[in-house]
């Protein structure tokens, strides 16, 4: 009676761990939506970043003018 107890017990935590377990997967699979949308929303960030920093290197080239030794 006691071994059956005991085994049944250990069945049931066992069933919840895995239940737990296939829970928490879903809820991973149902977040990578949400993760896909912030990579692609990054993605595009920097992207932006980097067309500003270019343009702004055109509009600006300080760096260039300086290293020029004609000018003054």
């Amino acid at each position: 009676q006691s071994d059956m107890q005991s085994w049944e017990e250990q069945s049931q935590g066992a069933i919840y761990t895995v239940e737990y377990a296939c829970s928490a997967i879903k809820s991973m699979t149902d977040s990578s939506v949400y993760f896909k949308s912030i990579d692609s929303l990054l993605k595009h960030s920097i992207s932006i970043k980097e067309q500003l920093n270019a343009s702004q290197g055109r509009r600006y080239p300080a760096k260039s003018r300086e290293k020029d030794p004609r000018r003054i």
